[in-house]
């Protein structure tokens, strides 16, 4: 688990696994860059909103085995 999961937990309540897709999705989806630059406020926002994400994708057949639950 990385420092940025541990955050994201803390953060959202989600699992290991789903931190994991969490933190994919902060880098990919939402910064597009890494996680290191942003501050605590902004990376919690981001953590909050790749969630709701995470949700999404998997409601939709196409994204969803990329995030199995």
């Amino acid at each position: 688990m990385s420092i940025y999961q541990d955050i994201i937990i803390k953060a959202t309540g989600v699992s290991v696994k789903e931190a994991g897709y969490v933190e994919e999705i902060m880098r990919e989806d939402i910064f597009h860059s890494t996680l290191d630059w942003q501050s605590r406020a902004q990376f919690v926002r981001a953590a909050r909103e790749a969630v709701g994400l995470l949700k999404a994708y998997r409601a939709d057949p196409e994204l969803a085995r990329h995030f199995p639950a």
